[in-house]
């Protein structure tokens, strides 16, 4: 499942302790943008330390990426079918982990099995045309991150063909593990965004770093209210930028493990969870089910939805937890 990149603004106050400046870098990562926001009195200082955090962006895809054929994410694929349990790194492991959970906990929703449907979909997309029938049903049998096990620091996928994608999580991931990097060399007033999903460290003083939410169909407009934020995670899933017609009828970029195909919702989803990995899963769970099983999901992980929907009425809000941003329904 690629994730949708919707740019979630980014608003700071350039108030606070004098002494102290924000620094902003910036470089291509996993095929999108990423930033590294922090505040320090030391410019050289922040910059070799958003070097070593965008440095660990790189060994993560040489890991997880779906596009290298020398991943370690594509070698594990080109075993699946053959029976073996074969060893992975630490953070292969930690990430196929909450991948096994998200799946277990949205029911089945959220699931990185997906590789061959996700393959076919960037072709359908590209080509304008729905994939062959007994090409789908050939897809669709290798999902299932039920034979996908993991037991000892090794992962065996039983059945032939399973390719997983990890775009669904992954950049959450990587959002995550940068601001712990940032702030173990010393710079905990920090915000990591990987192309949308963020990682928001502790406040600078008494300024909390402060996200603008885009309102669906519209170019560049935003909700009125800006979401305060610490030490939390954010992300956006919805079908604004990269939606696609086919035969008359719009697909988001989303692809749904029981049908194969894009999804056809219009709708966008923004998640804050206690980290950015778990923000990242959840909003692709989360836009693919009913707004009412959806939140009942946010609400078991302890995170806060808000769902803007476009219907022939207009634009209808569902939210839970974000009524204490002063966000009603």
């Amino acid at each position: 499942m690629r994730r949708l990149l919707l740019p979630l603004l980014l608003l700071t106050a350039a108030q606070g302790m004098a002494q102290s400046k924000k620094w902003v870098f910036r470089q291509p990562k996993m095929g999108s943008l990423f930033t590294v926001q922090t505040w320090s009195t030391d410019s050289a200082a922040a910059a070799g330390a958003a070097a070593r955090a965008f440095r660990l962006v790189d060994s993560l895809n040489l890991i997880f990426s779906d596009y290298l054929p020398e991943s370690e994410l594509s070698r594990l694929n080109a075993t699946a079918g053959s029976g073996r349990f074969i060893p992975v790194s630490p953070a292969l492991q930690e990430i196929l982990a909450q991948s096994k959970m998200a799946w277990e906990r949205s029911e089945g929703t959220f699931d990185v099995t997906v590789g061959q449907l996700t393959q076919l979909w960037r072709t359908s997309r590209k080509s304008r045309k729905l994939p062959e029938p007994e090409v789908l049903k050939k897809a669709l049998a290798t999902v299932g991150s039920r034979y996908m096990i993991l037991k000892n620091n090794t992962v065996s996928l039983q059945r032939p063909g399973t390719r997983l994608d990890l775009g669904a999580i992954g950049k959450g991931y990587a959002a995550q593990r940068m601001l712990e990097e940032m702030e173990r060399q010393g710079f905990p007033e920090t915000l990591c965004d990987a192309a949308g999903n963020m990682a928001v460290g502790k406040s600078h003083g008494a300024e909390k770093w402060k996200i603008g939410i885009e309102i669906p169909g519209t170019n560049g407009e935003l909700l009125e209210k800006y979401l305060p934020l610490e030490s939390e995670g954010i992300s956006t899933s919805g079908d604004a930028y990269q939606a696609v017609i086919i035969d008359g009828k719009s697909y988001a970029h989303i692809v749904s493990p029981e049908t194969g195909l894009g999804l056809g919702y219009k709708r966008q989803v923004t998640i804050v969870a206690r980290d950015a990995a778990t923000a990242d899963w959840l909003s692709t769970a989360c836009y693919m089910l009913p707004p009412e099983k959806a939140i009942r999901l946010a609400e078991r992980e302890k995170a806060q939805v808000l769902i803007l929907e476009n219907t022939e009425k207009g634009m209808k809000t569902w939210s839970a937890g974000f009524k204490k941003f002063g966000l009603e329904e």
